[in-house]
């Protein structure tokens, strides 16, 4: 009989169990590969998308690059986009108004390849351009939230 008889199966375990594996595997100083729920990193990272992380070792962090952290005993993959009174500010992408505020002992790992759903090949995002260009998408939220409520307001359900 084969041992991987169940492995074709979906298994569902707690947030809280996978997790703490993610930063055990993490602590042995092993890189993560996780799959990304939720829609708070769109447009550049989607729903089912995967991201490689490597642990968070106290380094300094570069302005735009993507975090696993833990807000108030939940865990939230965002970007960092600023520091103030000595905590790190996250955004998703996809966040028109949302920030997280996070020590840097709440900090676990720093993405550094992304993965798209359906993809054979990843790309590397700890570079100077994907920053870059996530942090221009952060900074014109304000636009980007007038624009979604002129789209609410002129769409033709109204």
């Amino acid at each position: 009989m084969s041992e991987n008889t169940n492995d074709s199966k979906t298994r569902v375990i707690s947030n809280e169990d996978y997790f703490a594996e993610v930063q055990r595997i993490l602590a042995e100083g092993k890189e993560v590969r996780i799959r990304i729920k939720g829609n708070s990193m769109r447009p550049f990272i989607k729903n089912g998308d995967t991201v490689l992380l490597r642990a968070h070792q106290g380094e300094p962090l570069v302005l735009g690059c993507n975090i696993l952290a833990k807000d108030n005993n939940k865990f939230v993959f965002h970007r960092y986009v600023g520091k103030k009174n000595g905590q790190y500010i996250l955004a998703g992408d996809g966040n028109l108004v949302l920030r997280e505020y996070v020590r840097a002992t709440d900090i676990i790992a720093i993405a550094y390849m992304h993965y798209p759903l359906g993809k054979d090949k990843g790309f590397n995002i700890d570079r100077p351009w994907a920053r870059l260009r996530g942090l221009g998408w952060y900074h014109i939220r304000l636009i980007r939230r007038i624009l979604t409520k002129l789209k609410l307001i002129n769409s033709p359900s109204n």
